[in-house]
């Protein structure tokens, strides 16, 4: 716990002490990370804080509260502290070894749901799911779908079984498996979707950034020496497993445009688009293919599937 003492405080007292300690930590967003906090510990919302910011704060939770301020003094995100985030508008568990869910993703979720409308009982896979963030909110966008979740992670695949189940995504399935290795394991033309956010981040740069990626898991992170690693294996290897008419989209990372809509080209992907986050960079790359017949996914080979959710043990939970 942080040295100041918090006996009597009011939560308006509790909110600005909390605030400042990031701030003379160097966190930016002190402000926001404080209120998230708060909210997290004393259920109160910033309009709860304004009506009723001079109620003196339970010592317990004031508490829990200084510790999470310490913990986020040291970089640890602030999403790992608090446990949960909300992608889509849906609540996620994440933790220390899963990556966490950023509002960037969205936008190729979004893509990739535009598409889908239009497509009685689609079938899709998201290679790299980490926690099932596009997984599950692809599947519960559009509910007749049948949604693949393939993750090489056993750190990754207990936060994602959980966010299925908590989410009552019953029509994502979990696989285990290596991405770079397992796709002849799926039939060609098997799904109308491929979805992925790959790690896309060049390996000597990782090192170099914000603190808060360092605690982050470096697999989930690191796209080899220019950063295309995996956007390289994927068009190679999970091309063909789209249908025709089927799309295979990607997020990427600043200045990736080119190269990943260039690879998508030479595998004959059409239609090639992109979607602009908010600072204005081309945060996709979407590439289409043209009209055909129906195929099923079986499993082979090393491929391995996790059962549905509803009937794992209870040594599967992962609450704090």
């Amino acid at each position: 716990m942080s040295t100041e003492n918090s006996s009597g405080m009011t939560l308006q007292q509790v909110y600005k002490c909390g605030e400042r300690l990031l701030k003379e930590a160097g966190i930016a967003d002190a402000d926001f990370d404080s209120l998230c906090l708060l909210e997290h510990f004393f259920g109160i919302d910033r309009t709860a804080l304004i009506l009723h910011g001079d109620k003196v704060a339970e010592k317990t939770q004031c508490t829990k509260f200084f510790n999470a301020i310490d913990e986020r003094k040291t970089g640890k995100p602030l999403q790992y502290i608090v446990g949960t985030w909300n992608f889509m508008g849906y609540d996620f568990y994440v933790g220390e070894g899963v990556l966490i869910p950023r509002d960037d993703t969205e936008i190729v979720v979004e893509e990739g749901i535009k598409f889908l409308r239009k497509i009685k009982s689609p079938k899709i896979i998201d290679l790299c799911s980490g926690s099932g963030a596009i997984a599950i909110s692809i599947a519960k966008m559009i509910p007749d779908s049948e949604v693949i979740a393939l993750e090489y992670s056993e750190n990754a695949i207990k936060y994602l079984e959980r966010n299925i189940k908590i989410n009552n995504a019953n029509n994502v399935t979990v696989y285990q498996g290596d991405v770079t290795k397992c796709s002849e394991q799926f039939e060609d033309e098997s799904f109308d979707l491929v979805i992925s956010n790959p790690p896309y981040i060049q390996s000597d740069e990782i090192d170099t950034l914000q603190v808060e990626l360092q605690f982050e898991p470096r697999m989930a992170l690191d796209g080899g020496k220019d950063g295309l690693y995996f956007y390289r294996i994927i068009t190679e290897k999970w091309s063909s497993k789209v249908k025709s008419g089927g799309m295979l989209a990607y997020e990427v990372g600043e200045e990736q445009y080119e190269p990943v809509s260039n690879m998508l080209l030479l595998q004959g992907f059409e239609q090639i688009t992109y979607a602009i986050d908010l600072q204005g960079y081309k945060r996709t790359v979407c590439g289409q293919r043209g009209q055909c017949p129906q195929n099923t996914t079986p499993l082979a080979g090393n491929a391995r599937r996790i059962q549905p959710l509803c009937q794992f043990s209870a040594k599967t939970d992962i609450s704090p």
